[in-house]
């Protein structure tokens, strides 16, 4: 029980961490900042003609930027070609984006935790099982074996004593055999159990860890490109 218990702990630690790393925007993709609305121009300055208004957080490509006139020429969902101030992009979604994305990878986290957790009860239940069945087959052994010395110890009825003697033997046989049979189930299904745990660990925390690096060199970088 305690070593479920240490292993549902780990399985929902490293969801957790998951959780907490935001979602991380392509190396070609750029995303409109906390504006309210900013403008896709047909050129580089504000004497072009508007092609299209872009809200907070809409995705764009960027095919080039200009340094010079601080512009970043763009393509839309919908193939609408631009371009726009590049102070008015980041690399990575607005906050309201993030906090939508992470709500989804929250659920879609607990939801393979629960899975995880009524998986392993499920295994924990069928080697309770097993051992049971287990107990009970050397209970039947153990009354067989006391009989069978009974028996072999009376004096009378020789035949009699001399089949029952080999019933009993071969029924001792029968019952060692199954023993020895759910006995090797067990430990099959506790060593698959124990490779599952082992795997999505491992699984989780790969995961977890390439999420996590990507934020950790984001952060560092700031807002540097976004002058």
């Amino acid at each position: 029980m305690e070593e479920s218990v240490a292993h549902r702990v780990i399985l929902l630690s490293l969801f957790s961490l998951a959780m907490m790393v935001p979602t991380v925007a392509t190396a070609e993709t750029a995303y409109v900042s906390d504006q309210l609305e900013i403008t896709l121009r047909r050129g580089q300055g504000t004497q072009f003609g508007i092609r299209a208004m872009l809200d907070s957080g809409t995705r764009v490509e960027v095919l080039g930027r200009d340094e010079a006139s601080g512009y970043t020429q763009v393509r839309t969902a919908s193939g609408t070609e631009g371009w726009v101030l590049t102070r008015y992009l980041q690399n990575q979604p607005a906050a309201r984006e993030q906090l939508a994305a992470a709500r989804q990878a929250q659920t879609a986290a607990e939801q393979k935790a629960a899975e995880a957790v009524a998986e392993l009860e499920a295994v924990e239940s069928a080697n309770a099982d097993m051992r049971a069945q287990i107990s009970g087959l050397e209970t039947q052994v153990a009354d067989l074996q006391t009989e069978l010395r009974r028996v072999s110890s009376a004096a009378a009825r020789p035949m009699e004593i001399q089949r029952r003697n080999e019933q009993l033997v071969e029924e001792v046989r029968t019952l060692e055999q199954e023993r020895d049979r759910l006995g090797m189930e067990l430990r099959a299904e506790q060593s698959l159990r124990d490779n599952w745990i082992t795997g999505a660990a491992i699984a989780f925390l790969g995961l977890a860890v390439g999420l996590l690096a990507p934020h950790l060199r984001r952060r560092k970088s700031g807002w540097e490109g976004l002058g």
